[in-house]
């Protein structure tokens, strides 16, 4: 049933995707051709402004994009869970379990699917108005196969391990914010006649809480990654010093990889309680009157 779920979603949200796609893809294209055609019409006013018209509709199309991320993970959920679509949605076969990862799975593929197209379109018009023959001749091959040596030489077969665990944590990460989503908007769906404003707070002290947990485990530590030397120092939380920080310590002790495990653990584990509060209140505290 969970398959069938999905094809609803994506079948329900894609129209609105893949028509902002073709216009940010469309307007690559012609943004790149006029990038290269700009010398010729250097002096010319009017091809002066068109460009900046045409810059700023790529840039408010990719902010609508953007946009459309976040309002439709909030509307998809609250409007056809929550809102009058429920009365149908909680009348089908499935439990709560597949209805929010119907939602959560939808919505981590179109904002995936999203940054994708962002980088596949920026990187057409750079090279459709950029680069040329003489240009791509220019460039000092060389050096980057010398940096790509280096750090592959450094890291060696830990460079592929460290791409594999950034990957896997940030489609943690990305998962835990979406159910935070969630989790504040069931919360504010307690609060029928103020749900706007309790959604807002709700959201804004779930980030509290989990930035203040991951600044005593230590697993925002984002120089962990880049940081050879692993230099131990104490984090601060509050004002109140909790010395060495539990991630800090598994990788001086056991190695990166079980520091990366952890760190993997730990926002799996937020993610996880999100899940479960929004499944409880979504079982015991649903009220579609």
């Amino acid at each position: 049933m969970l398959k069938q779920l999905l094809k609803y979603e994506f079948k329900a949200t894609k129209s609105l995707y893949f028509g902002l796609y073709l216009a940010l893809a469309l307007l690559s294209v012609v943004l790149g051709v006029s990038f290269r055609q700009e010398n010729a019409w250097a002096d010319n006013t009017n091809f002066g402004r068109l460009e900046v018209i045409l810059m700023v509709l790529y840039l408010s199309v990719l902010f609508a994009i953007a946009v459309l991320c976040f309002v439709s993970t909030v509307q998809r959920f609250y409007k056809n869970l929550l809102g009058r679509e429920g009365y149908l949605m909680h009348t089908l076969p499935v439990n709560e379990n597949q209805l929010i990862l119907s939602k959560l799975l939808t919505s981590m593929v179109w904002v995936l699917c999203s940054g994708l197209v962002g980088i596949v379109c920026i990187t057409v018009m750079v090279s459709i108005g950029v680069i040329d023959q003489e240009t791509f001749g220019m460039v000092d091959w060389n050096s980057w196969k010398q940096l790509w040596g280096m750090l592959y030489g450094k890291l060696g077969a830990k460079f592929w391990l460290v791409t594999f665990w950034t990957i896997l944590i940030n489609l943690a990460r990305l998962a835990s914010l979406i159910l935070c989503v969630y989790a504040a908007c069931m919360i504010a769906h307690q609060f029928p006649k103020h749900v706007m404003v309790a959604g807002i707070l709700a959201f804004i002290g779930l980030n509290i809480v989990e930035t203040q947990l991951d600044k005593l485990l230590g697993t925002n530590d984002v120089s962990m990654i880049v940081d050879v030397a692993y230099r131990v120092v104490d984090v601060n939380v509050t004002g109140v010093s909790y010395g060495v920080t539990p991630m800090r310590w598994l990788t001086v002790a056991l190695g990166t990889d079980v520091g990366y495990l952890f760190c993997f653990a730990v926002t799996a584990a937020i993610a996880a309680a999100y899940f479960f509060l929004t499944r409880w209140l979504m079982k015991h505290k649903l009220n579609l009157e």
